[in-house]
């Protein structure tokens, strides 16, 4: 058994794909395996796999059809023997010590997840170190409460080790519908909410890139995906009796639609808002019947919702300016 399963989905990144190799065949951590799951690929990305298998007897192909991210990293879960479980998005790049030093917290303490810091970073060089949690929540051992809530653990489905023992045991797998975004929603959500042992770890390894093109996260259009997942969660807490967690659920479904509303463009948020404006005030309603806790930010952005949509979308707008302005000056 080795250590670590390192499971990298594959889509025509022939242009990043050898850096982030290259990350993981040098890792101090020796005993790993990559799992590289080409998913249909029409570009290099093929041929560069083979290249490094050639070179690395660690690095294991998968080839399938073009199916999805989701369908992609579960083909990796279902070969997987490593004690621990990685998943790294083959247009990042990892620290060379990152495995090592996360594999050795996650068994000395019998962890079933443990997370680190991250940085964005873009092709010019320019660097941001992304932290994942407060400043208390560090180097401490916990497990998530229903009502205790941690907002900034969510992301960084790759920034993480996860025991493999323990997905297996919760089914926990990535949504596998075809063509969508944010997939790992689920999977972020799932592995938080059942995890026994959890780390969150002051440093950063993971070199996250902000600017590749393809990648989902610039897809404007997809605007309901995220709806999608919140609802594939929804069907999770219910088939395994965790309805204990649906006021975290409705939390980070108030928040996914407050983040959604930032990425798309102006004509798609009014889409967007058209459909999801009942549920936002809703949300409201319940907050001011003492039933729901939000944080006073976010609870600004629904009453002024609640005042005036024209002046809530004109926020957004603003927003839009300031962070073309910022761009700018990188």
């Amino acid at each position: 058994m080795p250590k670590v399963s390192v499971i990298i989905p594959v889509y025509n990144v022939e242009k990043y794909l050898p850096q982030c190799l290259e990350s993981v065949i040098n890792q101090t951590l020796s005993d790993i395996e990559i799992i590289c799951v080409n998913d249909g690929s029409t570009d290099n990305c093929g041929k560069i796999l083979q290249e490094y298998a050639t070179k690395d007897k660690r690095i294991k192909i998968i080839t399938q059809k073009n199916s999805g991210y989701g369908k992609a990293i579960n083909a990796g879960l279902s070969v997987a023997t490593g004690e621990y479980v990685a998943i790294l998005e083959s247009d990042d790049w990892a620290e060379s010590d990152m495995y090592a030093t996360l594999y050795r917290l996650a068994q000395k303490h019998n962890l079933d997840v443990i997370k680190a810091d991250y940085y964005k970073f873009w092709s010019n060089g320019f660097n941001k170190t992304a932290k994942i949690g407060q400043p208390s929540d560090y180097n401490v051992i916990f497990r998530l409460e229903p009502d205790k809530y941690m907002g900034k653990i969510w992301g960084s489905i790759w920034s993480a080790l996860y025991r493999r023992k323990f997905l297996q045991d919760n089914n926990i797998a990535v949504t596998e519908s075809r063509g969508a975004s944010y997939q790992d929603t689920g999977f972020i959500f799932k592995t938080n909410i059942c995890a026994k042992s959890m780390m969150l770890l002051d440093k950063a390894f993971l070199h996250y890139r902000q600017d590749n093109v393809s990648s989902s996260v610039k897809n404007k259009e997809k605007i309901f995906a995220l709806s999608k997942e919140y609802d594939e969660i929804e069907s999770y807490l219910q088939k395994y009796d965790l309805t204990q967690w649906q006021n975290l659920l409705l939390r980070r479904r108030i928040e996914g639609c407050l983040w959604n509303l930032s990425r798309l463009s102006s004509d798609n948020r009014r889409i967007y808002l058209q459909q999801k404006k009942p549920f936002m005030l809703s949300v409201l309603h319940n907050q001011k019947m003492g039933k729901f806790q939000l944080p006073k930010k976010k609870l600004r952005k629904l009453h002024l919702l609640e005042v005036s949509e024209t002046l809530f979308l004109w926020r957004y707008r603003w927003k839009d300016f300031v962070q073309n302005i910022r761009r700018l000056f990188k």
